[in-house]
Formats: structure tokens, C-alpha cells, sequence
């Protein structure tokens, strides 16, 4: 029997029979948290239930709570941003950062190439000082600091002294800069400074990430990012819970509503279990692995690499 199809307007998806009702493409994997909190109230609250009576914002407080700590180790919710360098070379980070995943750069072919952190420079505070070397104080007695820190652009300018050949040059590339003679050997090379790609430093008090010259200006620059899922001042209708995982958010919230309870306490033991079950159920589903993308894996690892 013949199946009839109308065609998918996929411009308009979220507004057809079958969508979302959403204006974002593929938001149905999801739920907001205003959902995830109500269907928790309608399935665990009320009378002759686990929990008899518990406020609105309690329930709520624990969600975002599961939000939070599913977000760094489960949702895998990455960010990403990617900016264009300046002449300074430098990059502010996000209002809703936590940690950084990976940065890198973006090449002519649209590859990226990972930048690693500096392990021998880091972001210094320079504290201002007058012609004899004293500290500056404000009218309220505290240290003045300086705008720049002179380690950050020394460590931004150094690398301008020295030429792209010796650079690319595997063998004699910034050996002298450790007072190394090994010229044509590889012993106590350091991937820092041998690394084509460059390196960064991350300035947490300053909110800025710093490049070093070694990646030019206009260089595209990407910087992938987890945030804890509440970076919304509170509209949990922006909140978003991958429905995978929407069962082990609600048996987080209960785990830990019994707990506080005395009434309840009896059963916190068994809600435990099952918390941590359901959440390790729900990392595996989110893990995304594909049996074709793990073959290609295991067919790389077949390959012979001559050094």
C-alpha cells in the first residue's frame, strides 16, 4: 500500500503538524524546566504520594540544582564562540563561562587547530609604582594596579622576534631561548614552544584570554565552553533538559527533597540508588556514540605511523 507524504517545508518545520511548535529546528530533543518542575509536582506531590505537600520554589531550587550539576559531566551542553583576533590578541570571555573545553584556531580549510595553555607564563596583576619603586596607594589606602601586566605583553610580543622558518624548524626551533645545544636532536624538547599552533594564557580575575604572536590578527578563534544551564536570570523557560535525561532530573529532585525530610527520610536511602542509577543511564544515552563512528576509530587505530 502506497504511504502518502506531503512535503516537509523545512524552513517552517516547528510551526507544521509534527513539529515543535518552536522557532528553533530539533528543540524537540528537549523540555524546559518549567515543565520538567510541574510534571515533577503532578507525579510525586499530593496526597497519598512520596511527598505530601512541598512549595513550588522548593521543588524549583533542587531543579536548578540538577541543572547545574548535569550540565558539567552529562548533558555534555557545550557552548561555542568564535571571534575574530584584534591587534591585541586577546579575548573576552563569555558572561555565562564556567570552564573551558577546548580552544582553537581555524585554518584556511576550515580545520581546528587546538591551542594549548601556556605552562610558563601565566596572568599576573602589576601593581603601580612611582620613579623610587614604592607602591601607589588610592585616597582610600588601597594598592593601585596597573592596567597592563608587562608579563602578558611580553609573552603576546616575544614570539614576533623570531622568523616563521625557524619556527617550522623541527629540530632547532626555540632551543636557545632554554640555552640547549642539542641542535639536530630532539631531547628535552618542550611542546610549549615547539608548537606550530601557538599557546594562550587564561586570566580569570580579568575575564580575558590571552593569545601569544605566534597566532597573527584577523586569526578566527574559537573557544568551546560549558556553562551550568541557568544562564537566563531565572526563565526557565530558556532552561532546557535533553529529554533523554529528563527522568534522572526528576529522580534527582526527589533524592534530594526526601533527604531533608523526616517524614521522608526512610526512603532517601533507595532514592539514592536509583538517582544514581538513572544517571548513569542517562550519560550513556547522551554520550552519542555511534557504532560507524567507532569503527572508524578502531580502523584508525590499525594504521602503522613510521616515526
Amino acid at each position: 500500500m502506497a504511504i502518502s507524504r506531503k512535503p516537509l517545508d523545512v524552513d517552517n518545520y516547528s510551526a507544521l503538524d509534527g513539529g515543535t511548535g518552536t522557532d528553533i529546528p530539533g528543540a524537540y530533543r528537549r523540555t524546559n524546566l518549567n515543565d520538567v518542575i510541574n510534571n515533577f509536582i503532578i507525579a510525586y506531590v499530593g496526597d497519598d504520594k512520596v511527598l505530601t505537600k512541598v512549595p513550588r520554589y522548593e521543588v524549583a531550587f533542587w531543579a536548578q540544582k540538577a541543572v547545574q550539576e548535569f550540565s558539567y559531566d552529562i548533558f555534555h551542553s557545550e557552548k561555542a564562540m568564535e571571534i575574530q583576533l584584534s591587534n591585541l590578541r586577546q579575548m573576552s570571555l563569555p558572561s555565562d563561562y564556567v570552564n573551558y573545553v577546548r580552544i582553537s584556531y581555524t585554518d584556511a580549510y576550515g580545520i581546528e587547530r587546538t591551542i594549548l595553555p601556556s605552562n610558563t607564563t601565566h596572568a599576573n596583576q602589576g601593581v603601580a609604582q612611582d620613579e623610587d619603586y614604592k607602591y601607589l596607594y588610592d585616597q582610600d589606602g588601597n594598592i593601585v594596579y596597573a592596567e597592563e601586566s608587562e608579563t602578558i605583553e611580553r609573552f603576546q610580543t616575544a614570539r614576533d622576534k623570531i622568523t616563521t622558518e625557524e619556527t617550522l624548524n623541527y629540530y632547532n626551533g626555540y632551543y636557545t631561548f632554554d640555552n640547549f645545544g642539542y641542535y639536530g636532536r630532539r631531547y628535552g624538547l618542550t611542546p610549549e614552544f615547539q608548537n606550530k599552533n601557538g599557546s594562550f594564557v587564561l586570566d580569570l580575575t580579568a575575564g580575558q584570554i590571552y593569545f601569544d604572536a605566534t597566532i597573527p590578527e584577523n586569526t578566527y578563534v574559537t573557544l568551546r565552553y560549558i556553562s551550568d544551564g541557568l544562564g537566563n536570570n531565572g526563565n526557565f523557560d530558556n532552561v532546557y533538559v535533553p529529554k533523554m535525561a529528563e527522568d534522572a532530573v526528576m529522580t534527582f529532585i526527589l533524592y534530594n527533597l526526601c533527604k531533608v525530610r523526616k517524614a521522608a527520610g526512610a526512603a532517601a536511602g533507595m532514592y539514592k540508588i536509583e538517582a544514581y542509577a538513572k544517571m548513569r543511564n542517562a550519560k550513556i544515552r547522551l554520550s552519542n556514540m555511534k557504532i560507524p563512528e567507532m569503527t572508524n576509530i578502531f580502523r584508525n587505530k590499525a594504521k602503522w605511523i613510521k616515526h
